[in-house]
């Protein structure tokens, strides 16, 4: 643990020793970073692995985003590169849900987040015969629900490193520990999904147009340092048209909904009982015509 914690990706976690409300709970981050969920016929083995793959590069900020990019790439990615949603502003991981672009379906993310922690205290009231009032003002209370530079706690909280508050909650309300871990864990990954669906497949999508237009292709991006793209044909975010992409509002499916239903009774939580979901975005790129005429295929 204090070999991962001396990680300057993980340095944010020593700003958050002044924030006593937001305290992490190390047993329901690694709980929820290995939380996998069942897999059928709908929802393949498959997706279940790139759901853990996106979960724990989104924990280690291992997201492949443009200043990551730019360094582990210099020869495809230029220092000019800016988030492509903005324009304006270099694009790391803090600055993918800061984004003025993307604040909206951030913001409705992560009410969907705070929804579903809201329903589950109102259930566990009414099984104890307590008034859960004070325990949801405690939840909405907490400052990782809204964004700014200086917000480390919801850096924390899209990292998944979560608060001990959460199982405090609960456990208060006599729900045992190892439940309220399994119903946070659920509904983290929940929000992990939507995070990846509303804002990490729309910039990918994004991202995909402007390297389709470079004529980056695959084969470039798995070739060691090539020398053979020509620098003269840079093409920067801002002369492509604008994003096209819908974003859409959550769909009418919710991965809560079934592995829910009977959550407490008992607390036994099957994230993926009932209808599975299929949550890999099949993206696929735009061509735009007419800016490689003239043979720039030949080249690679």
């Amino acid at each position: 643990m204090r070999d991962l914690l001396n990680l300057t990706r993980f340095h944010f976690i020593s700003l958050l020793l002044s924030n006593i409300e937001y305290i992490v709970d190390w047993e329901l981050t690694w709980f929820t970073l290995n939380f996998k969920p069942s897999h059928d016929a709908s929802f393949t083995l498959e997706h279940a692995s790139r759901h853990l793959t996106f979960k724990f590069k989104l924990f280690l900020d291992d997201l492949p985003t443009l200043e990551k990019l730019k360094r582990t790439r210099p020869d495809l990615y230029m220092d000019e590169l800016t988030c492509r949603s903005c324009i304006d502003r270099m694009e790391d991981l803090m600055h993918l849900f800061m984004c003025k672009k993307r604040r909206l379906p951030m913001q409705q993310i992560l009410q969907s987040y705070q929804n579903h922690l809201i329903s589950k205290i109102q259930e566990a009231g009414k099984l104890a015969d307590i008034d859960p009032t004070p325990f949801i003002a405690k939840l909405t209370s907490l400052s990782c629900w809204s964004f700014s530079s200086t917000n480390w706690s919801s850096y924390a909280l899209v990292r998944g490193c979560l608060p001990t508050l959460f199982i405090d909650i609960f456990v208060d309300l006599s729900i045992p520990r190892i439940s309220a871990i399994k119903v946070i864990a659920a509904i983290h990954n929940n929000f992990v999904q939507k995070f990846r669906k509303r804002i990490w497949n729309p910039r990918s999508y994004e991202k995909s147009r402007w390297e389709n237009a470079m004529n980056i292709t695959y084969k470039l991006k798995t070739t060691p340092k090539p020398s053979n793209l020509p620098l003269s044909t840079y093409i920067p975010y801002s002369s492509l048209p604008p994003p096209t992409l819908h974003d859409s509002r959550d769909s009418g499916t919710d991965w809560l909904k079934n592995s829910m239903k009977y959550a407490f009774a008992g607390w036994s939580v099957d994230f993926y009982s009932g209808r599975a979901i299929r949550y890999f975005v099949s993206i696929v790129a735009s061509t735009l015509v007419g800016i490689y005429q003239g043979g720039r295929s030949g080249e690679i």
